[in-house]
């Protein structure tokens, strides 16, 4: 082997290993906000009654610890089990466009919500979606036809090492920054309407502050993974794209949480108050706490 080879091979091993810690710090990760947030999800969510955000919930959270599963499975295999790889790759790959997907259905029903079930955008975001979505899906499955396992020059060596992968997929990640820069606009206005108008309680804090915050959040991410994609070595393409995954999980998740948690007391105030004491602003509040497609009662 030349020293090129050489040193291109060791500096391959650094590359993976780089991803690999990546990966453990975001199951570490996953697996802590797990239970910082366990009490609170056993008593909004599994105490609740079946309903679509329930099930939305249930399956942006645990599909990711399915997806992480995966992910330990490529990491644990021989580097020459190509077949195994190609498998473990491709599901890995559908598992995040299909998360992300479900993270982001619930955060634009919410965003609908915050418009008040505008008309307009009643058709608007679902075509949206379904575009955005049907392109990601599209670039992946490009994206995996183009991977390469063999000849594996890091065996014996385990875990799954692609020798070629097409920089591609870093369109998905534009389509996505593009997704949630719309939703970052369509939360901003009316969160500044709601600010010039007085409204102040805690529902409306959160309900805005969540939005708002999530969408920044995302963008940051998916900014990042296409710099990543342009810039570095092949060997780290997905360096952060487990952690974006997580990341966007737990965020979908707390938004929910924080919601349900802050919706209650305000319907409960709803209900012990007469018609005629109902102000503007308790009036106000009736949008983002009856629309927000959140209700556990």
């Amino acid at each position: 082997m030349s020293d090129l080879d050489a040193q291109t091979l060791a500096d391959s091993i650094v590359y993976t290993r780089i991803v690999s810690y990546v990966n453990a710090g975001s199951f570490a990760v996953l697996f802590f906000d797990s239970l910082l947030t366990l009490n609170r999800e056993l008593v909004t969510i599994w105490q609740s009654k079946w309903n679509y955000t329930k099930f939305m919930y249930l399956l942006t959270r645990y599909s990711t610890f399915v997806e992480a599963g995966v992910v330990i499975y490529q990491l644990s295999i021989p580097g020459d089990w190509y077949r195994d790889c190609a498998l473990a790759f491709k599901t890995n790959a559908m598992l995040f466009v299909f998360g992300l997907g479900t993270g982001e259905i619930i955060m634009t029903i919410r965003t609908w919500a915050v418009w008040g079930k505008n008309p307009v955008l009643r058709w608007f975001l679902p075509i949206f979606y379904l575009l955005v979505w049907a392109g990601g899906f599209g670039v992946t499955g490009y994206f995996l036809s183009t991977l390469e396992f063999e000849p594996n020059p890091r065996t014996p060596y385990i875990g799954c090492y692609a020798t070629y992968a097409s920089p591609i997929i870093f369109i998905s990640w534009v389509l996505l920054l593009v997704y949630d820069t719309v939703m970052f606009v369509l939360m901003v206005i009316p969160a500044w309407r709601a600010y010039r108008m007085g409204g102040s309680s805690r529902l409306i804090r959160v309900v805005y502050r969540d939005g708002l915050m999530y969408y920044l959040y995302l963008f940051g991410f998916s900014l990042v993974n296409i710099i990543v994609i342009l810039t570095a070595p092949g060997d780290l393409f997905l360096v952060i794209s487990l952690l974006s995954r997580v990341f966007h999980a737990i965020l979908a998740c707390r938004v929910v949480l924080h919601i349900a948690e802050n919706a209650r007391p305000v319907l409960d105030s709803q209900q012990s108050n007469s018609r005629s004491d109902t102000t503007a602003s308790h009036r106000f509040i009736r949008t983002p706490t009856t629309a927000q497609g959140v209700s556990f009662a």
